[in-house]
């Protein structure tokens, strides 16, 4: 009807309804609009304005949260790659135990992923984003495997001896200069020794007059602690900064005791073609008695 209130309109002059004239509750209108908005209606906008705010803002949080953590990841990809080889590997019964791969992770979520997000004051997005967080750096690890599978490092130059990739079936001496070729690939002068003659060590290299021992084992199941024990020794008789055993499966927990004792880095043949002076630095204790 002409002159009506239709819902929650009103005309724009005019008396006011007489249920609103007389009442206590004074209502104002949207500029350029006939659209009353009682101080209820208000409160309930405020509202909803807050909730729209707090969940805009923890989208964003969200957001910058899971940027660290693939920031986080691609610049570790290379040692988690690295790592997940040396863990996934068969032992004495021929059983692989994931177990190891899983710590080594939850490691990795914790003291690196989980501190970042603490000091950007994040934390409390962590758990809405593990198990994403987890997907992603399966894939991650999977497409370098893949890519370094494809890839096999190339020769040493002058080294028509030096295998090119390393194969199950090569003997102990290809193990030995295959390694060397990974270490000259990485920047190191990288030599083996004679057979039969090598104090315990098979490899010496050098970079920065800085000296470096090895100790190399081809194995089909986990170094004990007497490589440990040989090239540490080795390490003392030849003056070397650092010494290493380097292998293609994994290490024996007392193996890994000892080398923590003695400051002895225990590597799979992959950490070589990129290992740097850096990567030799004490690093945090992995090992849990």
């Amino acid at each position: 009807m002409a002159g009506q209130p239709d819902g929650g309109f009103f005309p724009r002059s005019g008396p006011l309804p007489p249920a609103l004239h007389h009442g206590s509750v004074t209502p104002s209108f949207l500029p350029g609009h006939g659209i009353a908005i009682l101080p209820a209606d208000g409160l309930l906008l405020g509202f909803f304005l807050v909730l729209f705010l707090q969940y805009r803002h923890r989208v964003r949080r969200r957001r910058k949260a899971w940027q660290l953590l693939c920031q986080l990841i691609a610049r570790h990809q290379h040692t988690l790659a690295q790592r997940q080889q040396a863990c996934l590997t068969e032992n004495h019964y021929g059983v692989v135990d994931k177990q190891r791969w899983h710590r080594e992770l939850d490691y990795f979520c914790q003291s690196i992923l989980l501190t970042c997000l603490m000091q950007e004051n994040l934390a409390d997005i962590w758990p809405s984003l593990r198990r994403r967080t987890l997907r992603r750096i399966s894939r991650v690890v999977k497409i370098l495997l893949k890519h370094n599978r494809t890839s096999p490092p190339p020769a040493a130059a002058g080294s028509s001896t030096t295998p090119r990739q390393f194969t199950a079936t090569m003997d102990p001496l290809d193990y030995e200069r295959f390694c060397a070729g990974l270490l000259r690939q990485a920047g190191w002068q990288a030599r083996t020794t004679p057979p039969g003659a090598d104090q315990g060590m098979d490899i010496i290299a050098e970079q920065s007059g800085v000296r470096l021992v090895i100790q190399c084992k081809l194995y089909g199941r986990p170094v004990g602690n007497k490589a440990v024990q040989e090239i540490f020794t080795a390490r003392q008789h030849r003056q070397a900064q650092y010494a290493a055993v380097v292998s293609n499966a994994g290490y024996t927990r007392p193996a890994r005791q000892l080398a923590h004792a003695t400051g002895v880095h225990l590597l799979h043949h992959s950490q070589l073609s990129t290992l740097g002076l850096m990567d030799l630095q004490p690093q945090p204790d992995l090992f849990h008695p």
